[in-house]
């Protein structure tokens, strides 16, 4: 065993003494041949290379590189012949350590085996004209022999290059490619007479990345490393690499690419694949442009993303396609935040194929989307955000939801859901970006479903809610909403021009069309018109309120014009009751204005015009033209309440009645009339007349006609015109010509007991009437012959009493009344 190690040993020895005596003989063959080797390498270099090189200094390295040689060459500078003009050397380099082999030095084949570049810049430069630097890379011309050995073997089979800065300067193409090689280790090796194959390790920072200086960078400010092999063809020129591992920036990358080195317009293709990485992050490594394109929307949640990115080589916009999902994020956008957020989408710079890879023939589309917004569950499926210059963008949003979640979005006291379902369904196409005009270009249906819904201000509730809304553009559609308010069954249909864009801008400009029917309505339930608002307040006690939203629709409420057309097979208010009843009708802030309402009423016809006002104090005004045909006049006496007197009702009057009427009076909130504020002119025409049990006329027959029936009296046409005022009633001289007696009557009658009438007997009363008497108008100038004159006035208990005005003293002193007003008036 001693002896076997022994053996060893002197081999181990031998070899090592054998591999000094090379490294002596080597050392010794580079020291005496170091002009000679300097001379073979730099003349090498100068074979490959075109344009000026400066070199420094030249030191022949034994050791650095051992067992092979190197030669160190420093302060080098290689220049084309204008580089006095632009100033950009092809390289620039501190140390340039080239390895040579010895054995093919000594053969005298070209040495070149490894290259290191360690400090410097390589700059790659074309004018606005097209002149580049670059010819300098071309090999020199040789021998056909030559050139076709250049094609098939490599000589270079390693190279490295270590805080060496980059630039690609193509201003004739708007281009900038500027890397900052932190450390690029590269194998090369032939696989075949084609085959190319490149191990490289690579540290390297992006500072630009651009393939159009105008729309910005790739990958600027941020560093990756990979370990990757490329593999070039030599007959076709092109570079390719598969599923390499890039880290950027801390994030995991998988790349694939192809580059298309040869031909008159080379192109290139890259692949990138990554998962969980954060839309922020992945913004920051496109270019400014798209950046921007892409901040019109934010999400905190990781993505999985790929990108594919083509385009030409010589500059020229490249085509970006860049794919994603995500799931449960919370997304911000320039309309709604959304949480719980899940999507897929794309982004596109070429929506039209051959037109140009700019911001116009770009666009972002979502689909599969769904997300929480205060509660509602939404989805979409297509959100489409075209021409990134000025965003257009097209989406539909759909949601079905208990009403009550509307509350908290509202976040109001004025409109408030009690109890049912609902359903959205909104299409928009517009600008991206929120403006007044935003709501006009939206399109949807919003459906009720046994609704409850509280309008506060009115104290009033919507019961048994069915129907939808539908808005186009800035208009919406009221379509067969069916409810009950206040213990009414209501039909209701309408429309809004604009109404959309006036609730941001001008609420007060806003026109509502409204249509109404229903088989029966009660006025009397619908007093509460006439109340004033009851304050409300924005509820602020929920943080996921939308702001304002409250007060615009309160605004609008308030401010904007209503136009209602009501159509009632029946209508009650109080005593009051007609039939086929249609209004138009327009409700201002503090005004309803009844344009036309017709109706039948007691056997007849009732036609109206007219307002009512918010006087405040719970007061308002109302002022009427009405026009009446052949209506009952005992019934519409009684359903208006006497209008407000006791001089002649519903229970003494009987006939058909024709009047026109204006009239002005005050209401108080609760619709009832004030007797006083009654200011009127009636011309009416009252046929097929009767008096019954007519408290005044039955005291005339303590005077006259004691014998005759003035219980039930007939009387022909009866016409006047009747002007009321502080509730009396002027009665200007008016014909009866009754079963009973001939009268004339003129005079006031008051409520407030300042009575004073004449009635005018014309003797020829005392002719005897049958039962078949027919009586027949004169006329009130007519002459009447001899006449006895009953005054008519207050007595001390307030009523009135009748006495015998012998001398006619009332139309003397109303003569004497009437010629001191004339002469006032002159």
């Amino acid at each position: 065993m001693p002896k076997a190690l022994k053996i060893i040993s002197k081999i181990i020895l031998v070899i090592i003494g054998m591999l000094l005596l090379l490294a002596l003989a080597i050392f010794i063959y580079v020291s005496v041949n170091k002009k000679k080797i300097i001379g073979q390498v730099t003349t090498e270099i100068g074979k490959k290379l075109n344009g000026k090189i400066e070199v420094e200094d030249v030191e022949l390295s034994f050791f650095r590189s051992f067992p092979e040689v190197s030669v160190l060459l420093k302060n080098v500078v290689i220049t084309d012949s204008l580089y006095q003009k632009h100033h950009h050397a092809l390289f620039k380099g501190d140390e340039v350590f080239i390895n040579i082999s010895l054995r093919k030095l000594i053969k005298k084949e070209p040495p070149l085996k490894g290259l290191r570049l360690q400090g410097g810049q390589i700059y790659l430069y074309t004018d606005i004209s097209g002149y580049t630097n670059t010819y300098l890379l071309r090999p020199k011309k040789e021998s056909t022999t030559d050139t076709a050995v250049t094609r098939t073997k490599n000589e270079l089979k390693s190279g490295l290059l270590k805080n060496i800065r980059v630039t690609i300067e193509d201003n004739k193409n708007k281009k900038l490619h500027d890397l900052f090689v932190n450390r690029l280790d590269i194998g090369v090796e032939d696989r075949d007479s084609v085959t190319l194959s490149l191990n490289a390790k690579a540290d390297i920072l992006v500072k630009s990345l651009s393939f159009n200086l105008k729309r910005g960078s790739f990958l600027k400010d941020n560093a990756f490393t990979s370990a990757f092999e490329i593999q070039y063809n030599k007959n076709t020129g092109v570079l390719h690499f598969e599923d390499v591992k890039l880290v950027i920036s801390g994030h995991d990358f998988n790349v694939t690419g192809n580059f298309e080195l040869k031909g008159e317009n080379p192109q290139f293709d890259m692949k990138f694949h990554t998962r969980q990485i954060y839309y922020q992050f992945t913004r920051k490594l496109l270019p400014a442009h798209v950046q921007r394109s892409l901040s019109i929307v934010d999400l905190d949640s990781p993505i999985d993303a790929d990108a594919m990115v083509s385009g030409p080589l010589k500059g020229g916009e490249p085509k970006v396609y860049i794919k994603w999902a995500t799931k449960n994020a919370n997304v911000k956008t320039p309309f709604l935040d959304f949480e719980n957020a899940s999507f897929k989408g794309y982004f596109t710079n070429e929506v039209v194929a051959g037109s140009p890879r700019l911001d116009p023939n770009s666009k972002i589309e979502v689909t599969e989307f769904t997300a929480d917004w205060h509660d509602l569950k939404l989805s979409s499926n297509k959100i489409e955000i075209l021409n990134l210059f000025q965003p257009i963008v097209s989406c539909d949003i759909g949601s079905r939801f208990p009403l009550t979640i509307l509350n908290d979005i509202v976040g109001s006291e004025a409109i408030r859901f009690k109890k049912g379902t609902g359903a959205i369904q909104v299409v928009y196409k517009g600008p991206i970006t929120r403006n007044n005009n935003t709501n006009s270009h939206l399109n949807g249906v919003m459906s009720f479903k046994d609704a409850m819904i509280l309008y506060a201000p009115r104290n009033v509730e919507l019961e048994k809610l069915n129907g939808k809304l539908t808005f186009r553009n800035s208009d919406l559609f009221v379509e067969n909403l069916q409810c009950v308010v206040l213990g009414n069954e209501v039909t209701m249909q309408g429309q809004a021009k604009n109404l959309l864009n006036l609730i941001n801008t001008e609420p007060g400009k806003a026109s509502i069309d409204w249509k109404i029917g229903c088989p029966s309505l009660n006025l009397g339930a619908f007093t509460y018109l006439l109340q004033s608002r009851i304050g409300t307040t924005q509820n602020k006690g929920n943080k996921k309120s939308v702001a304002n939203m409250a007060t615009r629709i309160d605004n609008l409420l308030e401010q904007c014009k209503l136009q209602v057309t009501l159509n009632a097979d029946k209508l009650l208010y109080r005593k009051f009751e007609a039939s086929k009843a249609v209004a138009d009708i327009t409700l201002l802030r503090d005004k309803y204005v009844i344009n036309q309402v017709s109706m039948n009423h007691a056997g007849g016809s009732v036609a109206l015009k007219g307002s009512v006002a918010n006087k405040g104090k719970n007061l308002h005004e109302a002022r009427i033209n009405a026009d009446v045909k052949r209506v009952d006049v005992s019934k519409i006496f009684s359903a208006f309440e006497n209008f407000g007197q006791d001089g002649i009702t519903s229970e003494s009057l009987e006939g058909l009645l024709d009047a026109d009427v204006e009239a002005s009076m005050t209401l108080n909130d609760s619709g009832t009339l004030l007797p006083s504020s009654i200011v009127s002119e009636v011309n009416f025409s009252l046929k097929d007349g009767a008096l019954n049990n007519y408290e005044p006329l039955k005291k005339l027959q303590r005077f006259i006609f004691k014998k005759r029936d003035f219980d039930s009296i007939r009387f022909a046409e009866l016409k006047n015109r009747l002007e009321i005022s502080n509730r009396q009633i002027k009665i200007n001289r008016m014909e009866i010509q009754s079963t009973v007696l001939s009268l004339f009557v003129e005079g006031v009658y008051s409520q407030t007991g300042k009575t004073d009438m004449s009635i005018q007997v014309p003797l020829s009363n005392l002719k005897k009437r049958n039962e078949d008497y027919n009586p027949e108008n004169i006329g009130t100038e007519a002459k009447t012959g001899g006449s006895i004159f009953i005054r008519g006035r207050p007595g001390e208990d307030g009523t009135v009493k009748f006495k015998l005005d012998l001398f006619n003293k009332y139309n003397k002193e109303k003569d004497r009344a009437a010629r001191s007003d004339s002469l006032q008036n002159q």
